[in-house]
C-alpha cells in the first residue's frame, strides 16, 4: 500500500497542525524542512532513543545519583511519565514499539531460545516481526521520511527480517540480544562467527575497529553519519538509536570506568533508600505509597563479606559509568542536531526496554563457558574480556520503588522511564502519572508525522490492527487521560503473567518470586506490590482473573508446556 503526501494531508487532524504551529512555529519557516507554512510537509524530525536494561530509577531525572545531565535536560524542557509500561524483556518490547500491538500478535510471543514445544511454529511466535504487522519505520518511510537506525535490533537476523525489510534506509545493527563479543569489538564472540552485526545488509561481524571502540560511542557516531549524509531540505528524518550498553556484559570504556570510584561502598540498600527520598522530593512517588521489598535473591549488604562488598561496589561503579557514557552520547547527538539547526525541529523520545537486569546466575551453557573463560578479576572487571551482571541487589535499587526487575511481570520488570520533548510538547518539566504503554508509541509518532495506519491490508497482505492509542493530544495539553479505567493491559513471558485494569493488578509468579498462584494488588497505593489482597477482595480477584483470560484470548497468548527455570 502506497501512502502519498496528499493522502496524509487529508488524513492529518487539524489539531495536529495547530499543535505544530503553536508549539514550534520554526518548523514552518525552517528552510531545512522546505514546506510552505500551513502544509503537512512541515513535519518534525523524530528521534527515538531506547536504552537497554536501564531501570526506572537509574537516571537523574528519576532520582538517581548517576550523572545524566543530557537526558535530564530533555525532561526539563519536556515531560516525564511515571506510569509508562514496556515489557519485561527486550525483544517483546521492541516488537510492541514498532508494531503498536501486543507482542504475542507481532511475532515475539516468547523469547526465541525459550520457546516451548507447543509454541513452536505458532503464529505470533516466529521470533521476528511477522507479516501481520507493519513497522512504524515502513509507514514513516512510505510517507516521505528518511529512516535510520543503529544499535540493538533483536527482531530478526535474516535478510527478510533485518531493518531494510522493516522500513529503514540505512542501518548498522547488533542483530541479537547482548553484544556477543562484548562492547569492545564486533568479533561475534568467536573466530569465523557470522551474522551478529549488519550494515545495510552486509555482515560486519569481525570488522576491524578502532582501539578505543565502545558500542554506544560507535552507534552514536554511525547515526550522526547517516543523518548528516542524508542532507537537509528534502525530507524529515526518523532516527532510532538503540543503545546496547549497559546490557550484559556490563562494561564501560576507559573514559568512564573509574568515574564513580568509591561512590557505592555503602551498598545497594543505602543507595536504594537515597533514591527513594529523591523520588519523593521530585514528586515521582508519595510518602503514602508502599515501597517494594528487596528481591528474594538479593543478599542484604551487611551479610556480604568485605571482599564481596568490594566486588559488588565495583560492579555498580562500572554500571554507573556505562549509564554516564550513554548520557554523554545522547549529549553528542543533541549537540549535533543543534549544530545543524535541527534540534528545535526534532521530537525526541527516550525510554528503556525493560526493568534493570537483576539476574544472579547464568542460564545457558554458552554463557557459562564465556563466564568461566572471562577475566573477572577486580582489576579487569568491566574491561575487555570481563563478563558480569551487576546483580539483584543493585537491580533492586535500580527499579525502586517497585518489586523485582527484568523478566518479571511485576512493576519493577515493566515500569520504565519515558521522556518526551520537542515540537508538539507543551509541557515544560512536568510529570504525568497517567498510564501509557509501549504500544502507544507507534500510533503517537504516526500522528505526529501526519500519516495513518492502513486498514486491514498492507502491500497485499492482511495485517492486525494497532491496539495502542495516540497520546498526541496529551502532549499538547488537550487531554489528561489516554486509556479508560476499564481498559485491560496484559503481559506474559516465561509463563509469568500479569494484567492491570484501573488501579488493580493481578500477577502470577513462580517461587521464590511469587506464590505460584494469582496475587492481587492495588498498584495506585501499593506500586511496590507488597500487600496481596487476594483473600480480602475475592470478588475483585475473580474479576481480574477474568480480565487476564480476556487479554490472553484476544492476544493469542500460549503458555509454554515446558518448565521455565529462570533466575
Amino acid at each position: 500500500m502506497e501512502i502519498s503526501l496528499s493522502n496524509i494531508a487529508r488524513s492529518a487532524t487539524s489539531s495536529l497542525l495547530l499543535l505544530l504551529l503553536a508549539c514550534s512555529p520554526e518548523l514552518l519557516s525552517n528552510p531545512n524542512h522546505g514546506g510552505a507554512a500551513g502544509t503537512i510537509e512541515a513535519r518534525p524530525n523524530i528521534l527515538l532513543i531506547v536504552a537497554d536494561d536501564v531501570g526506572y530509577s537509574e537516571l537523574g531525572a528519576y532520582g538517581s545519583e548517576i550523572s545524566t545531565p543530557n537526558i535530564d535536560s530533555l525532561a526539563a524542557v519536556g515531560v516525564r511519565y511515571t506510569n509508562f509500561y514496556a515489557h519485561a524483556n527486550c525483544s517483546p518490547t521492541r516488537a510492541m514499539l514498532f508494531s503498536g500491538m501486543d507482542n504475542h500478535l507481532a511475532g515475539i510471543g516468547a523469547m526465541y531460545l525459550a520457546l516451548g514445544p507447543n509454541q513452536k511454529g505458532q503464529a505470533g511466535y516466529e521470533g521476528y516481526l511477522n507479516k501481520r504487522t507493519v513497522s512504524l519505520a515502513s509507514l514513516l518511510r512510505d510517507s516521505g521520511y528518511d529512516t535510520y537506525t543503529t544499535g540493538k535490533w533483536h527482531l530478526g537476523k535474516t535478510p527478510d527480517t533485518l531493518p531494510a525489510a522493516q522500513g529503514f534506509d540505512r542501518y548498522f545493527i547488533q542483530a541479537g540480544g547482548g553484544p556477543p563479543g562484548g562492547h569492545f569489538n564486533l568479533d561475534g564472540a568467536g573466530p569465523g562467527a557470522k551474522g551478529a552485526y549488519f550494515e545495510d545488509g552486509l555482515d560486519r561481524t569481525g570488522t576491524p575497529v578502532a582501539k578505543d571502540f565502545f558500542s554506544n560511542n560507535f552507534y552514536t557516531d554511525k547515526l550522526i553519519e547517516y543523518i548528516d549524509g542524508g542532507g537537509w531540505g528534502n525530507a524529515p528524518f526518523f532516527a532510532y538509536l538503540a543503545f546496547s550498553a549497559p546490557h550484559i556484559p556490563v562494561q564501560a570504556p576507559e573514559s568512564h570506568i573509574d568515574l564513580y570510584q568509591g561512590q557505592y561502598d555503602e551498598g545497594y540498600d543505602v543507595i536504594r533508600q537515597r533514591r527513594l527520598a529523591r523520588m519523593q522530593d521530585l514528586g515521582l512517588i508519595t510518602e503514602t505509597q508502599a515501597i517494594g521489598n528487596p528481591a528474594p535473591t538479593a543478599k542484604p549488604w551487611d551479610q556480604l563479606t568485605p571482599e564481596e562488598q568490594r566486588t559488588h561496589a565495583r560492579r555498580m561503579e562500572i554500571y554507573a559509568g556505562a549509564i554516564d557514557n550513554m548520557d554523554d552520547n545522547v549529549g553528542r547527538l543533541l549537540d549535533y542536531l543543534r549544530s545543524v539547526g535541527q534540534f528545535d525541529s526534532t521530537l525526541i523520545m527516550f525510554l528503556s526496554d525493560n526493568g534493570a537486569a537483576g539476574f544472579n546466575g547464568w542460564e545457558s551453557e554458552p554463557l557459562i563457558q564465556r563466564y568461566n573463560k572471562a577475566d573477572n578479576s577486580l582489576e579487569n572487571l568491566g574491561r575487555k574480556g570481563s563478563m558480569m551482571f551487576y546483580g539483584p541487589g543493585w537491580a533492586t535499587a535500580g527499579t525502586a520503588p517497585f518489586y523485582l526487575f527484568k523478566r518479571h511481570m511485576t512493576e519493577g520488570g515493566l515500569h520504565v522511564p519515558l521522556i518526551v520533548s520537542g515540537p508538539g510538547v507543551v509541557h515544560r518539566g512536568e510529570i504525568i502519572h497517567e498510564v501509557l504503554t509501549v504500544r502507544d508509541v507507534a500510533p503517537t509518532l504516526l500522528e505526529i508525522a501526519g500519516t495513518v495506519y492502513p486498514e486491514e491490508t498492507y502491500e497485499g497482505r492482511e495485517i492486525h490492527p494497532q491496539t495502542g492509542k495516540t497520546f498526541v493530544a496529551q502532549l499538547a495539553g488537550e487531554q489528561a487521560r489516554v486509556h479508560s479505567e476499564s481498559e485491560v493491559f496484559g503481559w506474559e513471558l516465561f509463563n509469568r503473567r500479569a494484567v492491570r485494569k484501573g488501579d488493580w493488578k493481578v500477577t502470577w509468579h513462580d517461587s521464590p518470586f511469587g506464590s505460584n498462584q494469582w496475587q492481587l494488588y492495588n498498584v495506585r497505593v501499593d506500586p511496590g506490590e507488597t500487600h496481596d489482597l487476594a483473600r480480602q477482595e475475592p470478588e475483585k480477584l475473580v474479576e481480574m482473573v477474568a480480565a487476564w483470560k480476556e487479554y490472553a484470548e484476544e492476544n493469542n497468548v500460549i503458555l509454554s508446556n515446558a518448565p521455565m527455570i529462570l533466575p
